[in-house]
């Protein structure tokens, strides 16, 4: 390594030298030797050959007088220019202009040495190479670095990482031969910056080992001079100061530690050296070697060779500020001391510091800034491949410059010109010349012609450096050659140059001691050429030692003896031959390194060929429209606060997914220092509850010391998935004490199946409050969203990116065709994962199939199918594998023989029968041979060839030891094949995969070893589902599960195989209606939601049962077990007046309701009135517990706010002040004030202690609807009449904070238990959110239809309640404003809601005069608290054959079995951009007619195609109806004053008919117009009473009917057309249209009308009406009298029946719909006059019904359920049937 490398950081190992010389210049005297112009070429010759010339012209033609007289004049001419000018040197003389000087052309000088002078070789040196570099072989990216060489290239060539990229992008660049490997190097160095960070990290870490090492030895200071000028400034300053301070603290010299330190200051990195560090080594290097004994030499010979080396730097830098009194004059000083010695080595090293030290305080020159260009360029300062290099040219055209410039210095010419002719012709050595030059002061051209040297030396050039040494003016100078001669020494002895370079270097040294007479004059330079050329005798290259043994025997020829040379020649230090200080740095850990590989590592594994970014909603129960990408609500959970984010999905939705590209988008843009992803496989991981972090970091390798540092410095993001399938049921965040002060600080990401959740499930994921209250729920800490299924969007994008990555048959849109045509697959596909399967499975399914349409595929087809399909693929495997070994050959041969697939699935379906059984479902089996061969595990994983083949033909992965099945729903789906296994042959596997080919296993399977006996199913909601579907596609299954059901009958061994078939049966949607389940033993059955009407129940043991939201209609119960079972619900509390308030105890044992009368306080363990407080206080309007739950505050119409103490039942305080009616009361958080609102415009402040009025707030414009305390008590806020909101000071007065509601009027308030947020309860049925800290608004609630009464925040802050005009109470999702759950059982206005303390009940008042408990804790799916949430049904028709129903909503149209209530195919889905607001079937079911924005749409179900449309604009419709021949389609619409008419037999137009025009504008009702049987006539009524029939054909008015003060609501004909009926107010008329009057009036129902319909036989009418019933009419025929009879009522429906259609082929059967909610199927029978009407099944019923269940001898019913039961209309007695009142 070259000594002069000090301009790059990355040093000369940056540049390492190529034997074949790509960039090599091949010069001779013809050609050019620079890259400069050639104008400089010309004249820097033209210089230096008219010197030559004029010498050789001297010596060979001396008696051309003419010539030399000439050539004499123009020197003289010259010489007597330069001695016009002063006489002594100035300081602004540099080293060119002293170079400059030497070039005087003097005939004297010439003729004298003309004489002596003959050519020397130029060529010596052939040509130019690269710049010398150690030969450190790169290491592949990323991999260890063995050796601090290796290091510092790869530190050094970073820096080089912008620059290479950029470089290489140029193609007009040459690149060395090995620079490719290095731009590759770069090029992915640049892409990855935490490699860049390890190795920087590296050598930052050697650095602070050798600072912190008080003892360094060689080796370790080489690494040190090699890592050093790679490093950043902070770091080279230390090491500098490191290595300062070991110098100066050394007693004895440490040569090594010296030779460090001047390489150090060679090679600092740019801007790194400032001059008070070189004034500073100077000082200490004068004083080191003033201190120096002198009886050797040795060590003055190093100091002052560092001296010279460090005061080039100076020189390099410009230090300006060097003192000449202390720091000049005394190492002046010090080096003239050195002329006394009488080594020759010495002395020249004394003169070259005492040269230098005279530039130092000179501005910089330009030798200096070539010679810094040079150095800079050299060390590939700009870029790695294209080299500059050093034009000797430029060097002597810039000396020719200066020359120019100081012509008239003639003084300075003279001065040397005699200096030099003196020299030679006195011949005196360079003794006598270093003596007489010692504190001369003056500027010797040798120093600037030795440094330039040693440049062009530096930088590979080195045929200049041939020419520069035969050419240079002061080469005759004996100190100019004894540099030359040390220089082509340490060429010749450096291994860093190749073998060739150095044997030139031998041959020039040769040459000019042979052949130039001028060199060597003095016989100093060769007796140290002679010294040279025998150290170079003794060096490792054998061809360099033969060539100097070979000169030194010619130059002893004629030399006396020498002495030897006692100095090395090579000055730097050797390569470290080991890495001691690296090796002890590997050995500590380093983070950022184990954190890289642990990237690279994740990177890889997270990798995914398809990524579909997934969608996602606010919470289970926001709408799907409602939905964000969920990659961007992740960006902003993790710039916010909350601490957690909840990812929920159903099973396969992509929730893994999405997990490992949410890791792996943070590991690409990870960079040091960031927050560090980890992800975490729950299921994976033993006690995840319990130092989570801790072990996964283990797992990855982390030790214990970069554990605690990640703990104490860093941020996690915790990316935890699996938490179903973890089997847990604690709050991991909690638990793990996540974002506690002084543990882990976090971002948690936990995904979770929606399957396995409870309806509390908040509580498992929410994080605690700040300050360590664990049992303090923090929601604004918490976040979830839900993600929603593909769109169809979504989906096209997957198939898109799936069909290239390998080659297939089908393209994009093939698969588009399959999954569309195939009914209910592109339902099904909206999950990622069932994509992913329908997308392997569907060529099989489809192949040979011609109708696609009555493919039916369900869930568990998808995965029969990718399964066959992933076995055979696997058995082709290993058939085409040669590597098999013998005997894997054989067993796999015998295994195709035995049938493969069958062997494979059998294999699946016992291991995941075994996971269930032996690790209780946890999916991660661990399997060890030593440990675990003579377990069960060996069984499934041991190594013996049979169970190696199955298991990897398996849809298994596997993680070193670890196994599982690639999905938890794989593991899921086979242990349901362990109940239930569609038996299929190997020879079937090729052949067509239907569902319906399923055949069912024999009864025997069903036996008591099977997981249908031995597992509750009822936690494996995924095991259900799949056996749903196969209920679904096997009739015969479903016949087993009611087998097993009558089992449990007489074998109480099959309770638990009961509980899981009957549970199973149910969510299939499978009826029990009329079934017959006595003494059936299904104890913790799930039977919510599900149908018994009429069940038989007797006896059976229904412990633990969960009957949530059951039609248990007419159900026998009697003798039940029914302990601990449950219905959802608790008995209201009949107040007898309207509720206004009511309000829990805070300590939850009591609930308040203020009513007309008074108030009543009830105990909620018994529910029994522990006070009442009679109605002389007036008509209460608010009422609120103390916060120590011993008092209650209240008013109302009465004006006073009374304080009553509920123990006693005694008045404590009465406070009057207000004017008017007392809207709101409530106490402060402390318990000393009450704040109360009035219609008086004003809230008053009241001590709670003494009754005094302390403060009124007057600021409002209208009455005071609602006051509340902040949790903290701090703050105070109202809602007025006028719209604004309030905020108060409740110690002052003061009025805070105002502002404008634009939802108007704000009845109600509340804040959220952390303060943070109010609800607040608006006019218009919205809710509004604030922000309780900046006051700004926030998300908008909607979903009432009415005012709302009343709003309450849960306990723990995720659920809002509210209560509305409408009569239902709601509950949203508080953090997203997203409704969750409508709960309708009110009939009149609510006014009030409260949540129970522990979050479990709702309670709500209303103008029905009950207090409704609503119990949320029951249900066990959180998807089941959907509740009454259901699609807006707005139409329901059979079809014609009767065998069908169809439904329609305003989104598609449904299809069910008019028997079983099963889907019956695909839905029709209208497009999105379509508003339907009611629509028709048509009379043959093909059709259907859609009342649209602009008019009429027809769409053919059959085709789903659109098909005729008419347009009607402006107009809002609101009944369309089909005439039932087909030819008519009529529609009215709201609030106008025309009937429209279509003639669909009129192909020709499609314009509409004005069919008749009204005076006035009308209502027309939904059922108001009817065609006749025939369509012959069309039957009109109005809002006024008056019914109109017209012949729609010629539009002609063929009679009319009006009743008085009767609104008709509904019409129908009869079959034969003759009879009209006519709902009537509550009544229906029946009119015969040849009469002017109704011949029949019906009365029963109690309130309006709503449908009509008569039976196809004409003998049963059914009518609807807004009394909730259905009322069945029979007609009696008595010879030719009529008349009609009540025969019967339905009460069982939920709203208005606005729909009553009878089976058109079926008797005796109707289908019923009520306002926009159930759908319902019913059979009646007769015995004898009495008419049974039994549910068939329904849609959408989704609430308890429990009317007419008996429940005499019932065991264990708790009294609150048995008081539910009778509040809803349930008896204890057989006497079900009797009477009027009783249902049908």
């Amino acid at each position: 390594m070259s000594r002069n490398s000090h301009s790059t950081p990355s040093g000369p190992l940056s540049q390492p030298a190529s034997p074949s010389y790509p960039n090599t210049r091949h010069d001779d005297d013809n050609s050019s030797i620079s890259s400069q112009p050639i104008r400089k070429r010309d004249k820097l010759f033209a210089y230096f050959k008219s010197s030559n010339h004029e010498r050789k012209a001297k010596n060979t033609d001396s008696t051309s007088p003419k010539s030399s007289i000439k050539g004499a004049s123009v020197a003289s001419t010259e010489v007597s220019a330069h001695r016009l000018s002063i006489v002594s040197t100035p300081e602004s003389v540099d080293i060119e202009q002293a170079v400059a000087t030497t070039a005087v052309k003097s005939t004297a000088f010439i003729a004298h040495s003309s004489t002596l002078l003959t050519k020397p070789r130029l060529d010596v040196f052939t040509q130019n190479v690269n710049a010398p570099a150690v030969r450190i072989p790169l290491p592949a990216f990323g991999a260890r670095i063995d050796t601090t060489p290796q290091l510092a290239l790869c530190i050094g060539l970073l820096s080089k990482v912008h620059d290479v990229v950029d470089q290489q992008e140029d193609p007009s660049q040459d690149l060395p031969s090995d620079t490719a490997a290095r731009l590759a190097w770069v090029k992915a160095m640049k892409q990855d910056p935490t490699e860049r960070e390890r190795l920087f990290w590296l050598g930052t870490r050697m650095v602070d080992e050798f600072v912190k090492d008080a003892f360094k030895d060689s080796t370790e200071i080489a690494e040190m001079v090699l890592i050093g000028p790679v490093m950043n400034m902070e770091h080279y300053r230390g090491l500098l100061s490191s290595i300062i301070a070991a110098f100066d603290h050394s007693v004895i010299l440490s040569v090594d530690l010296l030779q460090g330190l001047v390489q150090l200051v060679q090679s600092a990195p740019p801007e790194s050296l400032l001059s008070d560090d070189l004034v500073k080594i100077l000082r200490l290097l004068r004083l080191r070697l003033q201190d120096t004994h002198q009886q050797s030499t040795v060590h003055p010979f190093h100091l002052t060779l560092a001296l010279s080396r460090v005061l080039d730097v100076m020189a390099d830098h410009k230090v300006k500020d060097l003192s000449r009194v202390e720091e000049r004059e005394p190492l002046s000083g010090v080096l003239s001391s050195l002329t006394g010695s009488s080594d020759p080595y010495l002395m020249y090293q004394a003169c070259y510091a005492f040269q230098a030290l005279q530039y130092v305080p000179d501005d910089e020159t330009v030798l200096q800034a070539v010679l810094r260009q040079s150095i800079g360029v050299a060390s590939g300062l700009v870029k790695i491949s294209a080299v500059m290099k050093l034009d000797v040219g430029a060097v002597l055209e810039g000396l020719d410059k200066l020359q120019e410039a100081i012509g008239s210095t003639v003084e300075i010419a003279g001065t040397l010109y005699e200096g030099f002719c003196s020299l030679m012709e006195s011949g005196r050595g360079v003794f006598e010349s270093l003596k007489e030059g010692y504190g001369s002061g003056k500027k010797r051209p040798w120093y600037a012609a030795v440094r330039a040297a040693h440049a062009l030396a530096h930088s590979g050039q080195l045929h200049d450096l041939n020419r520069l040494i035969c050419m240079a003016p002061c080469r005759r100078d004996p100190l100019f050659q004894w540099g030359i001669c040390q220089l082509l020494g340490e060429i010749a002895s450096d291994d860093i140059w190749d073998s060739p370079v150095r044997q030139q270097a031998v041959e020039l040294l040769g040459d000019l001691f042979q052949n130039d007479p001028l060199w060597g004059e003095d016989e100093s330079v060769r007796t140290w050429m002679l010294n040279i050329s025998g150290q170079l005798g003794a060096v490792d290259d054998a061809a360099v030692s033969s060539s100097a043994i070979a000169l030194v025997k010619e130059l002893q020829q004629d030399q006396p003896a020498t002495t030897k040379l006692p100095y090395p020649l090579r000055n730097r230090l050797p390569l470290p031959t080991s890495s001691p200080t690296l090796v002890k740095v590997q050995k500590i850990p380093p983070l950022e390194y184990d954190l890289h590989r642990l990237r690279m590592l994740r990177l890889e594994q997270s990798h995914q060929d398809v990524y579909i970014p997934p969608m996602a909603k606010p919470s289970l129960k926001a709408k799907d429209e409602d939905i964000f990408l969920l990659m961007e609500k992740m960006q902003e959970f993790l710039a916010g606060e909350r601490q957690v984010m909840l990812v929920l999905g159903d099973s396969g939705a992509g929730k893994s997914t999405f997990n490992r590209h949410f890791e792996h988008r943070l590991w690409t843009d990870y960079k040091p220092g960031d927050p560090i992803p980890l992800f975490i496989n729950l299921p994976s991981i033993d006690r995840p509850d319990q130092d989570l972090v801790t072990k996964q970091l283990r797992f990855h390798g982390f030790s214990d010391d970069q554990i605690m540092e990640i703990k104490q410095h860093r941020q996690l993001i915790l990316i935890c998935d699996g938490y179903d399938e973890s089997q847990q049921l604690v709050n991991l965040h909690r638990t793990n004490s996540l974002n506690q002060p002084g543990q882990w600080n976090t971002k948690m990401v936990i995904s979770c199946r929606t399957q396995f959740l409870g309806p509390e499930y908040h509580s498992r994921f929410m994080p605690q409050s700040e300050g360590g209250h664990y049992d303090r729920p923090a929601p604004h800490l918490f976040q979830e969203a839900v993600i929603t299924p593909f769109s169809k969007a979504q989906i096209e994008n997957y198939v898109e990116q799936y069909v290239p990555l390998e080659p297939r048959t089908w393209d994009t849109k093939d698969y588009m065709d399959r999954l569309t045509t195939i009914p209910n697959l592109l339902d099904l596909v909206r999950n990622p994962f069932l994509l992913s399967l329908a997308l392997e499975a569907l060529p099989g399914v489809t192949e040979g199939k011609q109708d696609l349409s009555t493919i039916k595929i369900t869930r568990a087809h998808l995965y029969d199918t990718f399964v066959s399909h992933w076995l055979d693929v696997n058995k082709r495997r290993f058939e085409r594998n040669n590597a098999l070994s013998m005997n894997d050959r054989d067993m796999l041969n015998q295994l195709v023989s035995a049938g493969f697939n069958s062997l494979g699935l059998d294999y699946a379906t016992k291991l995941a029968r075994a996971i269930f059984d032996r690790q209780d479902g946890k999916p991660v089996v661990k399997y060890v041979h030593l440990s675990d061969k003579n377990t069960w595990k060996a069984e499934f994983f041991g190594p013996q060839p049979e169970i190696r083949l199955l298991r990897d033909s398996s849809p298994l992965t596997r993680a070193g030891n670890q196994f599982r099945f690639v999905h938890r729903s794989m593991l899921e789906y086979f242990l349901s094949r362990a109940i239930y296994n569609p038996v299929k042959t190997d020879n079937e596997d090729d052949e067509e995969d239907d569902a319906e080919s399923d055949e069912c296993p024999s009864p025997s399977l069903f036996d008591v070893k099977s997981p249908l006996f031995r597992r509750n199913l009822l936690t494996e909601p995924s095991i259900i589902q799949f056996l749903c579907d196969r209920v679904e596609s096997n009739p015969e299954f479903e016949q087993q599960l009611r087998a097993v059901i009558d089992l449990s009958k007489t074998d109480a061994s099959a309770a638990i195989a009961a509980t899981n078939a009957i549970t199973i049966l149910v969510r299939a949607d499978v009826v029990f209606n009329g079934a017959d389940l006595r003494r059936v033993n299904i104890p913790g059955a799930d039977l919510s939601g599900g149908q018994f009407d009429f069940t038989q129940f007797q006896g059976a043991n229904l412990t633990g049962a969960d009957l949530s939201r059951s039609w248990l209609r007419q159900a026998d119960l009697s003798g039940a077990q029914l302990k601990d079972v449950r219905f959802g619900e608790l008995p209201y509390l009949e107040m007898g007046s309207i509720v206004s308030s009511c309000a829990y105890s805070p300590d939850g044992t009591m609930l308040a309701a203020g009513h007309i009368n008074g108030v009543d306080v009830y105990s909620t363990t018994s529910w029994t009135k522990a006070l009442h407080i009679p109605d002389n206080v007036g008509s209460v309007r608010s009422v609120v517990f103390s916060p120590d739950s011993q008092q209650i505050a209240f008013g109302g119409t009465d004006v006073t706010v009374r304080v009553w103490d509920v123990t006693s039942g005694e008045e404590l305080l009465a406070m009057k002040g207000h004017t008017h009616f007392i809207q709101s009361v409530d106490y402060s958080p402390c318990g000393k004030l009450i704040a109360s609102a009035s219609l008086d415009f004003t809230v008053r402040l009241w001590s709670s202690q003494t009754g005094e009025s302390l403060l009124v707030l007057k600021d409002h414009t209208n009455g005071v609807a609602s006051v509340n305390f902040s949790p903290d008590g701090r703050q105070l806020v109202s809602s007025c009449s006028d719209g604004n909101i309030r905020f108060w000071d409740p110690k002052t007065g003061e009025l805070v904070r105002e502002f404008d509601s634009s939802l108007g009027a704000a009845d109600s308030l509340a804040y959220s238990p952390d303060g943070k947020w109010i609800a607040s309860g608006h006019t218009d049925g919205s809710l509004q959110l604030w922000d309780a800290v900046s006051y700004e608004p926030g998300p908008v609630l909607q979903g009432h239809t009415m005012n709302v009464e009343g709003v309450a925040f849960s306990p723990n802050g995720q659920w809002i309640a509210s209560a509305s005009m409408d009569k239902t109470v709601r509950l949203w999702d508080a953090s997203t404003g997203t409704p969750i759950l409508i709960l309708p059982g009110h009939d009149d206005f609510v006014k009030c809601v409260a949540f129970s303390p522990n979050g479990l009940h709702i309670v709500s008042g209303g103008d029905d005069a009950k207090v409704r408990l609503w119990e949320l804790s029951s249900s066990r799916s959180s998807v089941e608290l959907e509740g009454y949430r259901v699609d807006t049904s707005l139409k329901t028709a059979y079809s014609p054959n009767g065998l069908s129903i169809l439904t329609a909503s305003d989104r598609s149209v449904q299809q069910w079995d008019s028997m079983t209530g099963r889907s019956l195919q695909n839905a029709f889905h209208f497009p999105e951009a379509v508003w339907v607001s009611n629509v028709e079937f048509s009379p043959d079911g093909n059709q259907i007619a859609a009342a649209v924005k602009d008019g009429v749409q027809v769409w053919d179900l059959r085709t789903y195609a659109a098909g005729s449309v008419f347009k009607l604009e402006d107009y809002y419709l609101s009944n369309v109806v089909y005439s039932p021949c087909g030819r008519w389609v009529a529609v009215t619409f709201n609030w106008g004053y025309i009937v429209w008419l279509w003639d669909l037999h009129d192909t020709t137009t499609k314009e509409h008919h004005g069919l008749i025009e009204f005076e006035s504008r009308m209502a027309f009702g939904r059922s108001t117009v009817t065609f006749s049987s025939a369509g012959h006539q069309l039957a009109i009524s109005l809002d006024d009473g008056t019914v109109r029939v017209f012949e729609p054909q010629s539009r002609n008015l063929l009679s009319s009917l009006q009743l008085e003060q009767e609104a008709v609501c509904a019409l129908a004909y009869s079959p034969i057309g003759q009879q009209l009926a006519i709902g009537g107010g509550s009544s229906i008329y029946l009119w015969d249209d040849q009469s002017q009057d109704p011949s029949i009036k019906l009365d029963g129902h109690s309130a309006g009308i709503s449908s009509i319909a008569y039976s196809p036989c004409g003998q049963w009418i059914a009518s609807g009406s807004g009394d909730r019933t259905v009322r069945l009419w029979r007609r009696w025929q008595e010879g030719e009298s009529e008349s009609w009879k009540s025969a019967g009522v339905v009460r069982s429906f939920l709203d208005t029946v606005f729909d009553i259609l009878w089976n058109p082929i079926i008797p005796m059967e109707f289908v019923t719909r009520c306002n926009g909610q159930s759908v319902q199927v019913w059979r009646m029978s007769i015995d004898g006059e009495s008419v049974v009407v039994r549910m068939l099944w329904g849609l959408n019923i989704g609430i308890l019904h429990v009317k007419g269940l008996i429940s005499m001898d019932a065991t264990d019913l708790s009294p609150m359920n048995q008081k539910l039961l009778v509040q809803r209309g349930a008896v204890d007695s057989s006497l079900a049937h009797e009477g009027e009142g009783s249902d049908a």
